[in-house]
Formats: C-alpha cells, structure tokens, sequence
C-alpha cells in the first residue's frame, strides 16, 4: 500500500482532505468528546466494581458446595463472560452512536455515501460468489454503499463463522473470513459467473467449484496465483483480459501478497481482501477523539479501495 502513499495524486487529494479534515470533520470529533467522557466514566466505574466484587464472589463461589458437583467452574466461567460483556457495554454503545455521526462525512469526502453501523453485503450476493466456503454465521461491522467516480460501489468489514455443537452441546466456532468485501457495479455486460480463487497447488483437488469448468489461461503469472472457474469458459475470457490480469496481480501486490479473491457475477465484480486490521476506526474510545494519526489511516483505508476502481479501470466505459 506505501506505494500509492508518494505518487502526485495521493499527495494533491491528501492536502485537500487536510483542509477538510479541519473545516468538517474537526468539529464533530471534537463535538463527540462529551459522549466518549460519559462512556469512558462508565466503563471505569464498571472496572472499579469488578476489581471490587469480582474476587470476593468467585472465592464465595468456589468454597461452596457447588464445588462439590462441579458446577461451581461453570458458574465461575459464566460470570467472568457475563463480567466481559458488562465492560465491553460503554465501549459497544459509544461505537454505535457516534460512529454514524462521522462516518458518512468521512466517506463522502471521497464520493456519495449512505453509512451503516454492522451493515453487510446481501448474504445472497456472498453465498453465490463461492468465495468463502460453508458458514452459518456472518457479522458485520462498518457498511458504505454509493457511487464513487461514477461507479456503484459497496464496502462492508464482514467476519463469516462456520458454529457447530460439540459432543458437550458447547457452541464451536471456525473462522470462515475476516476482512473487507467490496461489491462493484461493472460496465461490462455479462450473464454468468466467473469465480476466481486463490491458487492452493496441491490441494485444488479440494478448491473446485460446483457446477463450474476450471478455466487455463495464457498469462502464466496469474495462473500461478489463481485458479479460475466458470460457466461459460468464452466469457471467462472476456471478462479477464490479459489487461485486467496483469492489474489485478498489481492489485495483489498492492495488498502485500494477501489472499485476494474474486467473482464476476450478473454484472457485479466482488472483492474479499481477508485482513485483521479493524478498519475505518477514526473515533478513539481510550484517548480524544481528534486524533489525526488514527484519521490519517482511515484515509489512507479508503484511497487504497477507491484506487481498486482505477487501477482496475472500473469508471471507464472501455473493454478492460
């Protein structure tokens, strides 16, 4: 990503957002500095009571007779979730009542913008895109859906589980994604679907998709790194241009090697970038709100996803 950080455009969009940044942005961090007192007050309160009462119960808990069945390490475990929850409140609630507040003008610096506080992409839409394998649990985070030069685009931090019973009746959960989708509007027309998966070598034998035809390509560079499917190896084709591929191995590159994968789809083109980093956090719970490194990077999260439109030549009405 430090790459696109030093070309002209960055340096030139970067000084107007600055002037944004303290003309409208300012204002409303600064303005949510109250909130973040109260339900930084709050969550001290709660700690001083835990470190109070937490001890004494759990020592009152294991002297007694529930020791003697057992239950008392149940009992103990469900406090302390009960406990974490308490002190994860203030934090949670501060979130969702001023997040909405900045970012919709965070993000329409950058285009047109509706925000949503733990939005996420229609399940359908994932599902279909045979990106992500078998999961029964999705939760969303920050949700963005507009236009971004003049191309429709939807952007949502999205963590899909796989949870199942163990022999005990206890919930186990597997780690299906975590990261950011993002879900463009394309400018070519196309009826099928096309699903492009990372390249696991060995194990492809695993990686087939149902129903679809593995699809070989002349750009021995991007076979390397993925595995194609389709159902229609013609629009395959059509869809990954020798120049799309070669800018989508720099999109890889870009994002430091990480495990990018795609699906063209009824006229939409799906990203899922996996990535543990919490996105979009341009408001401070611990410390004041006006904080320019943490907006700085936030900043630097959106040029990076818009820069995906051109790069991949998304806004232009041109063969890609």
């Amino acid at each position: 990503m430090n790459e696109l950080k030093y070309d002209e455009e960055y340096l030139e969009l970067k000084s107007s957002f600055d002037a944004y940044y303290n003309e409208r942005l300012l204002p409303i961090l600064v303005k949510s500095e109250a909130k973040r007192h109260l339900y930084l007050l709050m969550f001290m309160a709660l700690v001083g009571m835990g470190i109070l009462f937490y001890p004494a119960i759990l020592v009152k808990l294991w002297q007694s007779d529930l020791n003697e069945n057992n239950s008392a390490i149940g009992i103990i475990l469900g406090l302390s979730c009960l406990v974490i929850m308490l002190l994860c409140g203030p934090i949670y609630t501060y979130k969702k009542k001023v997040k909405p507040q900045i970012m919709p003008d965070f993000a329409n610096f950058f285009g047109t913008f509706a925000y949503q506080y733990e939005g996420k992409i229609d399940d359908l839409i994932l599902r279909q895109s045979d990106l992500f394998g078998e999961y029964n649990q999705s939760i969303g985070d920050d949700c963005f859906s507009g236009v971004y030069d003049g191309v429709h685009i939807s952007i949502a931090e999205e963590k899909l589980k796989f949870v199942k019973k163990d022999f005990r009746n206890i919930d186990m959960k597997k780690n299906v994604f975590e990261g950011v989708c993002i879900l463009f509007e394309m400018n070519k027309n196309f009826k099928g679907r096309t699903v492009v998966l990372k390249d696991r070598k060995l194990l492809n034998a695993f990686n087939k998709v149902k129903g679809l035809q593995n699809v070989k390509l002349e750009d021995i560079r991007f076979e390397k790194y993925f595995e194609v499917y389709s159902d229609d190896q013609i629009e395959a084709r059509y869809l990954l241009t020798a120049g799309f591929m070669e800018r989508m191995l720099k999109l890889r590159d870009l994002y430091n090697g990480k495990s990018i994968q795609f699906c063209f789809n009824r006229n939409t083109l799906l990203l899922a970038i996996p990535t543990k980093q919490n996105m979009f956090e341009a408001n401070s719970f611990f410390r004041p709100n006006a904080n320019k490194k943490k907006v700085d990077l936030v900043f630097d999260q959106f040029y990076t996803i818009f820069s995906i439109v051109k790069l991949l030549k998304l806004n232009q009405k041109i063969g890609m």
